[in-house]
């Protein structure tokens, strides 16, 4: 498919649609859902897989081949010029289970191995963020403002040390899970985010094409270059991802990381 033959606004509109379908199955399981567990030993839920079923039922009808972390055949088809929607139907499985909120909807649309459109949703707050490539970045349908005060480094909550890094540069440390930290760099209300352990490509997909319309970056720390979401493994590198008013710090960040000896990598997801 050719880039003129691409609506984005249009397909903007339904991945919103797709977004919400999901959000209002996973609040409808919310009190009362069963768990499974799958061959990798991660947390599956209903809610996962009716909100998977309500995003297809949406997205399908855009005839672009869907690949999903519920369902993942399509993973192997992909190549570099590929087309495809890219989707974690709900980022943070545990938090959900846990009820603690930190949980959302990602849907990203993947052009020639990087994202061209991006929508994160978190239902128990209703806010949902959205950019398409060429458009302003909107949460809830306005577009954002950016906060200035980005003196914050977002971490996951499994346990690394990247608290070193933060008081290295004087950074504070927000605790969030799911993709909801991608809000905060692309509002300001956090400047850094470091994965130092193992990350899926539909975890960051819609994150990183906002933080990119934002004016932020995000870079594989294994070669600095953006991620690619059409490689056949579906890990991501291990990345740094910084605020447009971080990015002048990259070259200081990295040599930090390149030359410590109290940074440790994982291959761990959490």
């Amino acid at each position: 498919m050719s880039d003129q033959h691409l609506n984005l606004s249009n397909l903007h509109q339904i991945a919103l649609k797709a977004a919400f379908a999901a959000g209002a199955e996973i609040l409808k399981s919310y009190s009362k859902f069963q768990i499974y567990y799958k061959k990798d030993n991660s947390l599956l839920t209903t809610a996962d897989l009716s909100a998977n079923e309500a995003i297809y039922k949406i997205l399908s009808k855009t005839q672009i081949p869907i690949c999903s972390e519920e369902s993942i055949l399509p993973f192997n088809q992909r190549d570099e010029n590929s087309i495809f929607w890219l989707v974690d139907p709900l980022d943070g499985t545990r938090e959900f289970v846990s009820r603690s909120g930190e949980f959302c909807v990602c849907i990203a649309l993947i052009y020639r191995s990087r994202p061209i459109l991006g929508v994160i949703y978190s239902p128990v707050h209703n806010q949902i963020y959205s950019s398409y490539q060429g458009s302003s970045i909107y949460k809830n349908g306005e577009i954002i403002s950016i906060n200035e005060n980005e003196s914050s480094l977002i971490s996951g909550k499994s346990k690394n040390d990247i608290d070193k890094f933060a008081k290295n540069f004087n950074l504070d440390i927000i605790k969030l899970s799911s993709a909801i930290k991608f809000s905060y760099l692309v509002q300001g209300f956090a400047g850094v985010f470091i994965r130092l352990y193992g990350s899926s490509l539909w975890d960051t997909a819609a994150g990183d094409f906002l933080l990119h319309q934002s004016g932020g970056i995000m870079l594989s720390l294994s070669d600095l270059k953006p991620l690619n979401y059409a490689k056949k493994e579906t890990l991501n590198d291990n990345f740094i991802a910084l605020s447009s008013l971080q990015k002048p710090n990259l070259s200081r960040y990295l040599d930090y990381l390149n030359s410590s000896k109290n940074i440790k990598f994982s291959n761990n997801i959490d």
